[in-house]
């Protein structure tokens, strides 16, 4: 492959680097189940396994899919009518019942009001059964002017940094792509 972003790689690294390390201490466990100090070819099969079974979903086989689509295909569709024009669906055939099908229906200003009627008694009922105590937006600016961050002190420079090797250099050529 030679077109491909640079951070496709970063995310295959990344998920190759989680799988490989779910996948060894799965296989630690199961060495230390089995009363071992070290992982055997055996463990690490067992840790990959374990791991596929709880992150990823199998398919099912071709002759469970050919049963299940068998049952689905088993009801036939309704019959389309003989009619010319455009064939909608029937409310009987929609997945949801949130359409509505033909033209929109007329608003009379009665219904409005009522309907704005009943939003404002529903907002009256809201405020009053808020708490009565009401914040002042100064005391708010006094909360906030009090509020102080500390900052971490930086690592002593007696430990030694770890060596990542091509990884950082990787890295660090992908953020020098970013700042462009």
């Amino acid at each position: 492959m030679t077109d491909v972003d640079r951070k496709v790689i970063s995310q295959g690294m990344e998920f190759m680097h989680r799988y490989a390390s779910e996948v060894l201490e799965e296989s630690a466990c199961a060495a230390r189940h089995a009363g071992r100090g070290t992982i055997d070819a055996e463990d690490v099969k067992i840790g990959a396994k374990a791991i596929l079974m709880r992150q990823f979903i199998e398919p099912p086989s071709l002759a469970d899919a050919h049963a299940m689509a068998a049952a689905v295909n088993r009801h036939p569709l309704p019959k389309l009518s003989n009619r010319p024009g455009i064939h909608v669906p029937t409310e009987m055939n929609l997945l949801n019942d949130n359409w509505d099908i033909g033209p929109p229906k007329a608003v009379d200003a009665s219904s409005i009001e009522l309907e704005r009627a009943a939003e404002a008694r529903t907002t009256a009922g809201a405020r009053a059964r808020a708490p009565k105590t009401a914040i002042e937006p100064s005391a708010l600016a006094d909360a906030r002017d009090a509020v102080a961050f500390g900052v971490k002190a930086p690592a002593p420079a007696s430990a030694p940094a770890e060596d990542l090797g091509e990884f950082a250099e990787f890295m660090d050529d992908d953020d020098d792509d970013d700042d462009e």
